[in-house]
């Protein structure tokens, strides 16, 4: 494993021991479920652990948090943090760093972390339901300029919302009462149905029976418990076994370390006259110009790309043109062992102007020889994708011009 996984999983494993401990039920729950019914590990590109449970057993993790107290842990939820987004808390590992730039407005401890998604109940009460839901959506708005000006239609919402969060205390009164109803509104032990939603997603709707007894599977050699079946499918299609994860790869929008408490790295940012918005914007902003520096890079290294594929397709055909009628009488004749030998050089340079996006054909002829020779070898989609990566002028025959243009 990573340090990141290192990491992940080791707050997956307290989780459960207190879960464990107080008798809590709780679920794996989307990505991180989904690896460890396919195949038992965390993924490299894994950047937070997500765990599910109802509103009660929330309530009662909570509880128990304060109780065990565990060192260097913190949990953040609307109950300390006006600026948390999501109805539910997060499972926080003060020593280490994880910011998550296009993100970080979703959280305020920026510390590698599970989150603890609730699964919600079905209101029994229709209007109460929809005053709630305004609610969320008028707070999750409160996160950015940007999408106030494109939601006109939810400016209601937003009134429910922002006169409450003037100044920091008055946000942190609002928010404690807010996930005070929402605890009372979506916990009904009648309903049949439930759903789990995040900031700013949609919802995923599910039956309450998939949640009535827990599948113990493994992840990474440690047993933890997942929903029915049914959960998956609802998800990710009947192929879910199949289905491919998304991730999130390390980049420059990512401050990330396994080492460092997140409050020391705050910290150097403040003493550097620095506040995190103005720190956060500034770097967005540098990344941006490099990128758009990168774009006309990117441009440049095409044109080269297509100059030195010239210069291939001359080689090759000086090369080839000669021994032509041989290699059209080794396809026919089936000695494809041969043709394959004797195309090598021609396979090396059209794999790797491929691997640049680019098709490779000198003569029509002998690129057909070569795509046999893929396809027989049990690569037929890379064949195909290879004959739609050349250029309709590339199918022409080679003109050979002096300087006289003869």
């Amino acid at each position: 494993m990573t340090e990141i996984q290192k990491t992940l999983f080791t707050l997956l494993t307290e989780v459960d021991a207190i879960c464990k401990k107080y008798g809590i039920t709780y679920f794996l729950h989307e990505n991180t479920a989904l690896e460890a019914v396919q195949h038992n590990h965390m993924g490299e590109e894994r950047m937070i652990a997500e765990v599910l449970m109802s509103v009660p057993d929330m309530l009662k993790f909570m509880s128990c948090f304060k109780k065990e107290k565990p060192p260097h842990r913190s949990l953040e939820s609307w109950r300390n943090e006006a600026g948390y987004g999501d109805f539910g808390c997060r499972y926080v590992n003060e020593d280490t760093l994880f910011l998550d730039l296009p993100n970080y407005h979703h959280y305020r401890k920026y510390g590698f972390a599970v989150r603890i998604n609730v699964l919600r109940d079905f209101p029994a009460s229709r209007v109460r339901s929809k005053l709630v839901t305004a609610k969320e959506i008028g707070f999750e708005m409160t996160f950015a300029e940007g999408a106030r000006a494109e939601s006109k239609k939810y400016e209601l919402c937003e009134r429910l919302v922002r006169p409450k969060l003037k100044t920091p205390e008055s946000s942190l009164e609002f928010t404690r009462k807010m996930f005070e109803e929402f605890c009372t509104v979506y916990n009904n032990p009648g309903a049949e149905r439930c759903f789990s939603k995040c900031f700013r997603t949609a919802r995923h709707h599910f039956q309450k029976s998939w949640f009535e007894e827990p599948v113990m599977t493994t992840l990474e050699g440690h047993s933890f418990p997942v929903p029915a079946k049914e959960y998956f499918v609802s998800l990710y299609g009947k192929g879910y076994m199949n289905h491919r994860l998304p991730g999130r790869k390390m980049t420059e929008y990512i401050i990330a370390d396994t080492e460092i408490p997140y409050k020391d790295y705050l910290k150097e940012i403040a003493e550097a006259g620095l506040p995190l918005k103005r720190y956060i914007a500034d770097r967005e902003r540098y990344i941006r110009k490099q990128r758009e520096g990168q774009s006309k890079v990117d441009i440049i290294k095409h044109y080269w790309d297509l100059l030195f594929r010239t210069g291939d397709r001359f080689e090759l055909y000086e090369q080839y043109a000669p021994i032509k009628k041989e290699l059209l009488a080794m396809q026919r004749e089936g000695r494809y062992d041969e043709l394959s030998a004797a195309l090598a050089p021609y396979r090396e340079k059209l794999m790797k102007n491929y691997r640049l996006g680019l098709g490779l054909c000198f003569d029509p002829d002998i690129l057909g020889c070569m795509l046999d020779v893929i396809r027989r070898e049990g690569n037929a989609a890379l064949a195909d994708e290879i004959r739609e990566m050349i250029p309709q002028e590339h199918l022409e025959p080679i003109v050979i011009k002096g300087y006289d243009d003869d």
